[in-house]
């Protein structure tokens, strides 16, 4: 199952953080492989671009001294490593536009992770932390989101012997 990366921007009313989600699918782009300056430009990863063309300019005066399998190797591995990060430089392109990212979602399709992520914000009703850092304590970890503290408050408390801490819970 795909899980997909949430971006909103902070301090809006309800519907218009809604609206103005981004959905981040967490996968490797093909398109960042073959052709990454075509990637770069349809996501409008700017910053992105400029570092990728200061990167091979280097790489593109090296290819003369170097034997040319080197040279391919030092782009495949770019390319490549382009291609696996793509997820995370979107995320850091929208950061630096001022999304915070609100949560990670599990979903079979991007439909089906808008549902949850919607209905997650409307019973939570608006209960995600505004600040920049997605820390949550548990005076604000109450969000459907967000579950690792009610996952802790839920733990027992007791020792923990053998894969199941307590007969009977699932």
């Amino acid at each position: 199952m795909p899980s997909y990366t949430i971006y909103e921007k902070p301090d809006l009313p309800l519907e218009e953080a809604i609206d103005s989600a981004i959905l981040v699918k967490n996968h490797y782009s093909m398109l960042a492989f073959f052709l990454p300056l075509v990637w770069m430009l349809v996501k409008r990863l700017w910053w992105v671009l400029l570092i990728y063309v200061l990167l091979l300019i280097p790489l593109f005066a090296l290819e003369s001294i170097l034997p040319v399998w080197s040279g391919m190797l030092m782009t495949l591995l770019v390319s490549l490593w382009l291609c696996l990060e793509a997820p995370n430089l979107i995320g850091w392109s929208l950061k630096r536009k001022g999304y915070i990212e609100v949560a990670s979602l599990f979903a079979e399709d991007r439909d089906h992770c808008e549902r949850r992520y919607v209905q997650a914000k409307v019973t939570a009703g608006d209960a995600v932390p505004k600040s920049k850092s997605m820390v949550s304590t548990p005076s604000t970890g109450n969000s459907p989101i967000n579950t690792k503290d009610r996952l802790r408050e839920s733990a027992p408390k007791g020792p923990i012997i053998g894969l199941f801490p307590a007969p009977g819970q699932s």
